[in-house]
């Protein structure tokens, strides 16, 4: 099947090399709590600068403005850096509550050059919409299908996949139900799902049994975020469900200060542990189900900040594949291959 750019509707063969999971647009302060920390006296107002980016290596939330994604002019200048490095569509993980804003994506689409794939659906709990509560599944699902076929709030702009769907630390009821919705929106357009974990927990395994229960197909889903701690065991029981799991932390490689760590944020593990397990996934015949993208969500990972960028995988981290022994071809198998036949299904 085809799908809808925010330019309009692609063929799979248009894709080309895919990051299947970024942000131009942010707003994650919902994720954002004031702690103490030395050196900072106003973590609310306090901006991103050169002399707080070391604070920011220790604790990436600890000033409020790292978790806001909102000048276009900035987010277009680095989402070209994808571009110029040899990509041609990026999937927009934001959704209402977040950031989304259908209207600059257009625009950075038309000024990159980039197939830009936005989202639709509903993020963790806590940015879910008052009305939300009263909605029925049906209901929300209404509401993901009439993005993806008539567009979002009357620009004619659709959406092309549902996601990323949040699931939290706690995983409740209201986000069960928003999931439950997904289902029947993906069944009604048959588009691809995927779904926010928290990094640190293991539930997406109750997420994706939720969505295989509800009928959607395992290789229409992608369990997001698995490669912060490289859960072995929690990889391993996605990988056997037949859902893609998204090695999606590519540039974050942070020791958290023990002060503000919790059971929902934690350490990362550095950029050669996550090529590493990727090998071993290969090895072990898992090379269809890996998808590879930097979810860039955080101005410390921009080029702009002293990050990495949009760029990091193709530029930096293809070669260091490259140097673990996977070839070229495993390289285009999750770079091409695997992000079409998610989003579009195989042919």
């Amino acid at each position: 099947m085809n799908i809808n750019s925010v330019c309009g509707e692609i063929t799979r063969q248009q894709l080309g090399i895919v990051a299947p999971h970024e942000h131009v647009l942010l707003d994650q302060s919902n994720h954002y709590q004031a702690f103490p920390t030395p050196g900072i006296t106003d973590p609310d107002n306090q901006k991103v600068e050169m002399w707080n980016l070391g604070i920011l290596s220790r604790d990436c939330f600890a000033l409020k403005d790292n978790t806001i994604l909102d000048n276009e002019e900035d987010q277009t200048a680095e989402v070209a850096f994808f571009k110029r490095a040899g990509g041609d569509t990026l999937v927009d993980a934001s959704l209402p509550g977040i950031g989304r804003d259908p209207q600059v994506l257009l625009r950075v689409a038309q000024k990159t050059g980039l197939n830009v794939i936005m989202g639709t659906g509903f993020y963790v709990g806590a940015t879910h919409p008052e009305e939300l509560q009263f909605m029925n599944e049906r209901q929300i699902a209404d509401i993901m299908v009439k993005e993806l076929t008539e567009g979002v709030d009357g620009t004619g702009i659709r959406a092309g996949y549902i996601g990323e769907i949040g699931i939290s630390e706690v995983f409740d009821d209201k986000e069960r139900k928003v999931l439950r919705a997904s289902a029947i929106a993906q069944a009604d357009t048959g588009v691809a799902i995927n779904v926010h974990i928290n990094p640190w927990t293991t539930n997406g395994i109750e997420a994706a049994d939720i969505l295989l229960e509800a009928g959607v197909a395992p290789d229409r889903i992608c369990i997001s975020h698995v490669d912060v701690e490289n859960r072995e065991d929690y990889i391993f029981a996605l990988l056997e469900k037949g859902v893609y799991v998204e090695f999606d932390n590519f540039g974050k490689e942070y020791f958290i200060r023990r002060e503000v760590r919790n059971s929902g944020y934690g350490c990362f593990v550095h950029d050669t542990q996550r090529v590493e397990l990727v090998k071993k996934l290969i090895d072990m015949g898992y090379l269809k189900q890996i998808l590879l993208s930097c979810d860039l969500c955080l101005k410390n990972l921009m080029h702009m900040y002293g990050g990495w960028g949009y760029d990091h995988v193709l530029t930096n981290i293809v070669p260091m594949m490259e140097e673990f022994g996977i070839t070229k071809e495993q390289i285009n198998t999750m770079l091409v291959e695997n992000p079409a036949d998610w989003l579009c299904g195989k042919e």
